[in-house]
């Protein structure tokens, strides 16, 4: 009988991470792991606190207390751009995007590798964007918006994607 596989260690974990901003704590005690494969959701009314974790999570906003640890490695919010090396993204609610660039242009810029053929992935998932490629993203709908934004971050072939407002914008 084959033993089982050991299990991996989890992409994200939180152990009492509480922060907040100019010394006023938003959140306090937050506990959490995920492992590779697994959707994990933050709800709450506006105000909870959602997007304050997941800024701490993502080593943006310096944490008060506690610990988080993504990808194997201690997050420092000094140093954010280690997550995104280690294969950590992030869109944020105001999605990061450019409006003066061209949606063909953002996703050249989010690639990891040189291959079109991923392009064509974005598309089969967000078939809109393939009509758009040569709008100027100021002229997309805050719709067309956010998909792009998530494009973008599944280009690069994330181990570990945070989505703040997720379907912020999105139609069903």
């Amino acid at each position: 009988m084959a033993e089982p596989a050991p299990a991996e260690d989890p992409v994200l974990t939180a152990e009492s991470l509480t922060a907040g901003y100019n010394g006023v704590v938003a959140v306090a005690g937050v506990n959490l792991s995920v492992s590779a494969g697994e959707v994990l959701s933050i709800l709450g009314p506006n105000g909870a606190g959602k997007t304050t974790t997941l800024l701490s999570l993502a080593g943006v906003l310096p944490m008060m207390s506690g610990r988080v640890t993504v990808l194997g490695e201690r997050v420092d919010s000094r140093r954010p751009y280690r997550m995104v090396r280690r294969g950590m993204r992030f869109v944020p609610d105001d999605r990061g995007l450019f409006p003066s660039m061209t949606v063909r242009e953002h996703l050249r810029l989010a690639r990891r590798r040189p291959d079109k053929n991923r392009e064509h992935l974005v598309f089969d998932r967000f078939p809109a964007l393939a009509k758009l490629q040569s709008r100027t993203v100021g002229l997309l709908s805050g719709g067309e918006q956010q998909m792009l934004a998530i494009a973008m971050a599944l280009l690069a072939e994330p181990r570990l994607l945070m989505v703040d407002e997720m379907s912020l914008g999105l139609r069903p």
